[in-house]
């Protein structure tokens, strides 16, 4: 049995998977923009001697990393993967984040070695390469220790034998840096001395423009972004994979609609044998094409979580056409982005597909159950 964990934590990301008759557990970020204090959430969410055996990170966000200093101190982190920086994203990021007054943020981007500490395995995934081949072996990553760097694409287990396979994709999103570093630039920030520097990004009006500047941007400023499917590796004559959705309550909808609310509680209308996830973090599905990176698994896929809280410039309906798919949204319910976007919702529903708020409520937690 596998469950799938769509946690409440509003504006942000927190999705785990506990494989239960294989003993493992992975995360999906881990962060919000939420100031309540839902740090027990973190912690209750899974078992005292429970091993967090792989922890993913899209990007480095705030409302995607915030909770991980939470989570590492709660349970062991046996490996992390990452999508791999270049030296010029790792000084904006942290810069960011000291000026924001996270110093450990700034750490973890800066040197992850560092943050999480020698028992835990730094798993680099490179940007995916033009003609670069997609398909790949699986990697078991429980064989090694030593950070490494893998390309985009590879699909990652940790047994043999298991046909459940991890497979990262980081996407490079040069624009973003930019136009962060533009703005800076405009708004009479020196930038050679912010590199060199240390205290110059102390002094109240550098931080605070930079601060002011970092929250105005869509999509934040990391320019990286890792999708992440998780599910079979090829179809397996003996072992069949069937799922079913739980849900807490009726109005799982921003609207009060019927044949909504019917479809998402008969769980017989989704294909049952879709059991995979893909998961998009803040990834923008105009400039990926998640069809075609994950081509060879695209049939298993029947939950697609929903990029950028629901926004629209992130969103592409093409990615729904042909199947019904349950669209988990993670959105604050008081947020000032107006996450998440109506015609998000509309175009969902029009595909027959199934949005799904999950918010800092927490009975608007969302699971799928995979048997």
């Amino acid at each position: 049995m596998i469950q799938r964990f769509f946690h409440p934590v509003g504006q942000g990301a927190f999705y785990s998977e506990r494989h239960i008759q294989h003993d493992i557990n992975i995360v999906y970020d881990c962060g919000t923009t939420n100031k309540k204090n839902i740090s027990g959430l973190v912690r209750q969410s899974f078992g005292e001697k429970d091993v967090i055996h792989i922890l993913f990170i899209s990007h480095f966000d705030f409302d995607h990393v915030s909770l991980i200093d939470i989570l590492k101190k709660a349970r062991k982190i046996e490996r992390v993967v990452i999508p791999l920086l270049h030296d010029e994203g790792k000084w904006v990021l942290s810069n960011v984040y000291k000026a924001l007054g996270e110093p450990r943020l700034a750490n973890l981007v800066n040197n992850p070695n560092d943050f999480f500490g020698e028992e835990t395995q730094i798993i680099s995934v490179l940007p995916l390469a033009e003609n670069e081949v997609r398909e790949r072996e699986p990697l078991n990553v429980s064989e090694r220790r030593e950070p490494i760097q893998i390309p985009s694409g590879t699909p990652l287990t940790l047994q043999k034998g298991y046909n459940w396979v991890f497979v990262p994709y980081n996407y490079d999103y040069q624009s973003r840096n930019k136009e962060f570093l533009e703005n800076i630039e405009k708004n009479g920030i020196d930038i050679k001395r912010l590199k060199t520097d240390p205290d110059y990004i102390l002094s109240p009006n550098v931080k605070n423009t930079i601060k002011k500047i970092y929250k105005s941007l869509s999509g934040g400023i990391n320019q990286n972004s890792m999708f992440l499917y998780s599910g079979p590796f090829r179809r397996d004559s003996h072992v069949h994979y069937r799922r079913r959705v739980s849900c807490w309550r009726r109005e799982y909808c921003c609207y009060d609609y019927c044949y909504f609310h019917r479809h998402l509680l008969c769980n017989h209308f989704f294909d049952p044998d879709r059991v995979a996830c893909l998961y998009t973090g803040d990834g923008d599905l105009n400039k990926v094409n998640v069809r075609t990176e994950y081509n060879q698994y695209w049939d298993f896929i029947g939950t697609i979580q929903i990029p950028h809280h629901g926004s629209l410039p992130s969103f592409d309906e093409n990615v729904l056409e042909g199947e019904q798919f349950l669209c988990p949204i993670s959105v604050g319910k008081n947020n000032s982005y107006g996450h998440p976007s109506q015609q998000v919702i509309s175009r969902i529903l029009s595909h027959g597909s199934c949005p799904i708020l999950v918010t800092e409520d927490i009975d608007s937690t969302f699971v799928e159950v995979i048997e």
